[in-house]
């Protein structure tokens, strides 16, 4: 899903780089450092960026900037909060970069497209959940972590197919066919990825999920 540097002109990489430098440096200053100090929840978060730096290198796809993989970011984004969920889409991005054929020169926009984009919708789905509607543990599984991933590879792989077509990269054939038309299949991969692992986590490990309040979602139910 990462899109090959070389393809697209420089203006691409300024505009995604302001971004990801603004949204980067307000991570940086609004991050719950907290959370991270002891050593169980820097083991966990190392774990998890490992694991799905690793599900990252299961891809497929027949042309250059069309291949397609799990991304997983909405777990991230659930267990660590926003802020650590960059980091940890910049450190993933960064492996991905260096082991792929993606150049350094595309690595905030691919930064941009499968980590902001996802964990953008996230959170923002995320706060209008906790403020619509009930505070319910399936809620939070099926809505939030379920729903919530298989939109967000919907949103990233929109973006990239978008991205590339008013670039001129691919025609708008080759893109549709090999790409767009295949997106509604990997929805059902990441929504069950997504959703397992987050019933698994609120179910036996609840502490290490940061938005997930067991006064809010448990007590009393």
């Amino acid at each position: 899903m990462e899109i090959p540097d070389g393809l697209l002109p420089p203006v691409y990489a300024w505009i995604s780089g302001m971004l990801y430098g603004a949204l980067l440096l307000l991570a940086l200053l609004t991050a719950p450092w907290s959370k991270i100090r002891d050593n169980e929840a820097q083991h966990v978060f190392l774990g998890t960026i490992f694991m799905v730096s690793v599900l990252w290198r299961m891809q497929g796809g027949i042309q250059p900037g069309l291949d397609i993989h799990l991304l997983c970011i909405t777990t991230i984004c659930l267990m660590f909060e926003w802020q650590f969920a960059l980091f940890a889409a910049s450190i993933i991005v960064a492996v991905s970069t260096l082991l792929g054929p993606a150049g350094w020169s595309a690595y905030t926009l691919n930064v941009v497209v499968t980590g902001v984009i996802p964990i953008a919708f996230t959170r923002a789905f995320l706060y209008l959940c906790q403020r619509v509607l009930p505070h319910n543990y399936f809620i939070y599984v099926f809505l939030n972590a379920f729903l919530a991933g298989a939109i967000c590879i919907l949103l990233a792989g929109l973006a990239s197919a978008g991205i590339q077509h008013l670039a001129g990269v691919h025609p708008e054939r080759i893109i549709l066919e090999n790409f767009v038309y295949v997106l509604p299949l990997i929805m059902f991969g990441e929504a069950f990825i997504n959703g397992g692992a987050m019933t698994l986590l609120v179910a036996y490990r609840p502490h290490w999920v940061a938005t997930f309040h067991d006064r809010w979602y448990l007590d009393g139910k």
